[in-house]
This record gives C-alpha cells, sequence and structure tokens, in this order.
C-alpha cells in the first residue's frame, strides 16, 4: 500500500489511523489491523511504502453474546478460542467448550457444530487471536455454523479505533482488493485523496 506525500501528511495530521479488514460470510465487521498516525515502541506507523501481509493459513475460532446490564453491572460471557484451519469442522458443546477439530469440512470454509443455547455469535480469530469477523446480524442457531472467510480486503482511514473492534457504520472513502492464495497486490492512495490500482505515479 502506497500513500503519496501529500495524503501521507494530511492524514497523519488529521490524525487518522490506516485500517484493514477481511470479509468474511460476505461481509466486513471487525478492524483487523490498524496502523496509527504516530509511531510508539513496538507499533510503527504507517508511511509512504506499507506491506501488510495478509495470508492466514490457520484461524481461531470463538464465540460471544451480547453484553447483558443488570444492577449497573455489564457481563458479556465468551468462551476459550480453539485453533483450526478451513475444511475443518468443530463441536461446540452445551456447556461452550470446543472440541477437537476434524478434518471432515469442506475447502475453504469453517464449520462450527453448536449445542449452545441462546444464540451466541460467533467470532472468526486469526492464528494470533485477533478478531478477525463478528456475527453481528445473527447468532449461532442449534445446528450447523458456517464461516467463509475470503481473500478480499478493505483499507481505510479513520479516526482511531482499537484492533478487533467494530467497524463504524460510516467508513470513509474505502478501497476493496480482492486475491488468490499466494498474491501480491500493490494499491496506491494518491495525493488526490483516491484509491487505485498499482503504484504511485512517481515512484
Amino acid at each position: 500500500v502506497f500513500i503519496e506525500e501529500k495524503q501521507l501528511v494530511a492524514q497523519k495530521n488529521n490524525g487518522y489511523s490506516l485500517y484493514l479488514a477481511k470479509k468474511v460470510n460476505g461481509s466486513f465487521t471487525v478492524i483487523w489491523q490498524s496502523k496509527g498516525p504516530v509511531a510508539t515502541v513496538g507499533s510503527p506507523s504507517y508511511s509512504y511504502m506499507n506491506m501488510f501481509d495478509v495470508s492466514t493459513p490457520s484461524y481461531m475460532v470463538n464465540y460471544t453474546y451480547d453484553p447483558v446490564k443488570t444492577g449497573g453491572v455489564i457481563f458479556t460471557p465468551s468462551g476459550k478460542s480453539k485453533g483450526l484451519d478451513t475444511g475443518q469442522t468443530v463441536t461446540l458443546d452445551k456447556n461452550g467448550i470446543f472440541g477437537t477439530p476434524a478434518n471432515d469440512g469442506t475447502e475453504g470454509e469453517i464449520i462450527i457444530k453448536n449445542s449452545l443455547q441462546a444464540n451466541p455469535k460467533a467470532i472468526l480469530q486469526d492464528s494470533q487471536g485477533n478478531n478477525i469477523w463478528v456475527n453481528e446480524k445473527s447468532g449461532m442457531d442449534i445446528g450447523t455454523t458456517t464461516l467463509t472467510p475470503k481473500y478480499e480486503y478493505m483499507i481505510w482511514f479513520e479516526n482511531y479505533q482499537e484492533n478487533g473492534s467494530l467497524i463504524s457504520k460510516n467508513v470513509s472513502e474505502s478501497m476493496k482488493v480482492k486475491m488468490t492464495d499466494g498474491e501480491n497486490k500493490i494499491i496506491t492512495y494518491t495525493d488526490e485523496g483516491k484509491w487505485v490500482n498499482g503504484g504511485p505515479a512517481n515512484q
């Protein structure tokens, strides 16, 4: 990802961060990667040239519920994340514990066989446990839930939000990039404030 210098200065002066999200089940719901306008120790800022390694050969799954407020206390339960690869299935039992993944699924999909009541919301994470996607539309019914991560990404600038937080509904100008497994793509945010395919004009 190239950011031409006029926009590099403008975005940093605005205090905007650079965000990356991954499409799962046809939607982008969670900020997967974010790079802030100011570099700190262990957390570099975005620059003129930025490389994202977006390969995710393995994933983790988890679940959550909508927060419940009782007597001034907010309670949100979730489980222990379980690692698995696409093409595998995993059982979520009635106690909210994931079983051992099995290699009996469909290539490119992750299947959760859910037995947990009250419609828990599925979460897909990368192999480091960073949230990639949260099912915001509905919870999991009893039975089979399929997660389909795609090689499609969205990138944009916006005010500061933390990794793993839900994407705000008013995303500014963004670019969506489709890739195949192992493919490299180059995109540029031009001095005019537009996303384009390819490298900068005056590289």
